[in-house]
């Protein structure tokens, strides 16, 4: 038995919903064409000839795949620009290995009208140069990954960053930027990552960065030009798994706070190359889940506190370059593990433990010490 025809109003409705189901797919598949301006105006201020990343972005669609550009499938708004140097790619590794890329140019401020962005990245790139747009910190008020890394670029960081609420990523490093550290910084309700090492970043460390404490995982401010204090209040960073304030010009004593928070989250912690001075925090040793500690070359002093437990593992302590007095602490020798340590110039005296960790360890550990002896030195006289 034949099905019966359908209605003509079934007919209307059916053609009725095609055309809003392939109205909606165009106006998907098209870019605003004020966003299309301005990646435009962003590539025609950047120059790159070996790869040619750019080569993709012609006809008037850009998120028909136009390289590093993403879009909303909702409006057509570009979501995502995501241009890296180094990747592995097919544009970026044409014979299946990896190529490193070289852009010149700077980031031209039409950027700042592709105000539906939520990752910005232009890494890796070695010779983007100039300011950072300030535009950018109120502009794109719904960017959630800015990361800018390997250029050179130059000028202060926007002093109103801290406006970028959503933001829950900051890579800034490996460039030239000078200036201070914005306060506003610590007022990035979201940020989780925050990177700006290997600049030429003047100033003392916003003493209110423990405001950061619901979400900062990683803070890396190494090889700056950073003074004063660490703030106490970095003791409050109960999410902190990585701090890297190594390679700078800060002073004063490490805050007790440091490590104190109980929370087993910290597990990496460089504060050498600078000129902290004052005692190592009995606390900060006995830290759990605490795996790397670097504090070398400081002015630390007094002895090492002898804190050492079963829970204690630690793949690098180096205390090396410093003033530290007493003897080696006994209690190393509970430590669950402990593979490369660096007690080396220093003004330690007294007999190095037997057994492990001590068996394993070099002479280098223990070398230019006041009056060390017992393996693996010379006999104990």
């Amino acid at each position: 038995m034949a099905s019966p025809a359908p209605s003509p109003a079934t007919t209307l409705l059916a053609l009725a919903t095609l055309a809003v189901l392939v109205s909606a797919a165009a106006a998907a598949a098209s870019c605003s064409e004020s966003d299309r301006d301005a990646l435009l105006s962003i590539r025609a201020a950047l120059s790159e000839a070996r790869l040619g990343v750019f080569s993709t972005w012609k006809g008037d669609d850009c998120c028909a795949n136009w390289y590093g550009v993403s879009c909303d499938p909702t409006n057509g708004r570009v979501a995502d620009l995501t241009l890296r140097g180094e990747a592995e790619d097919a544009v970026m590794a044409p014979d299946g290995r990896p190529e490193s890329g070289v852009m010149s140019g700077y980031i031209s401020d039409r950027v700042c009208h592709l105000d539906a962005l939520s990752s910005l990245i232009l890494a890796d790139w070695k010779q983007i140069s100039g300011p950072i747009p300030p535009c950018i910190a109120t502009s794109l008020t719904s960017l959630r990954i800015l990361e800018l890394p390997a250029n050179r670029l130059t000028g202060e960081i926007p002093r109103s960053i801290g406006s970028l609420s959503r933001l829950t990523v900051l890579n800034l490093a490996d460039n030239l930027i000078s200036g201070a550290i914005p306060d506003s910084v610590t007022s990035l309700a979201s940020i989780k990552h925050l990177d700006l090492a290997n600049n030429q970043l003047t100033g003392r460390i916003p003493a209110s960065i423990g405001n950061l404490a619901a979400t900062l995982s990683r803070a890396l401010l190494s090889r700056n030009r950073l003074s004063g204090p660490i703030p106490p209040s970095v003791g409050s960073l109960s999410r902190l798994a990585d701090l890297d304030l190594s390679e700078n010009r800060l002073t004063g004593a490490i805050p007790d706070s440091l490590g104190s928070s109980g929370s087993g989250v910290l597990t990496t912690l460089h504060l050498g190359g600078n000129r902290i001075f004052g005692r190592i925090p009995t606390k900060l040793l006995a830290t759990k889940g605490l795996g790397i500690v670097n504090l070398s070359r400081n002015a630390v002093e007094g002895p090492i506190p002898d804190v050492f437990t079963g829970q204690s593992y630690f793949m690098l302590l180096d205390l090396s370059r410093n003033r530290l007095t007493g003897g080696v602490p006994k209690s190393l020798a509970s430590a669950a593990y402990v593979g490369h340590l660096d007690l080396s110039h220093n003004r330690l005296c007294g007999t190095i433990p037997a057994g492990p960790p001590f068996d394993h360890l070099a002479a280098e550990s223990f070398a230019s010490n006041s009056c060390l002896c017992g393996s693996p030195l010379g006999k104990c006289t």
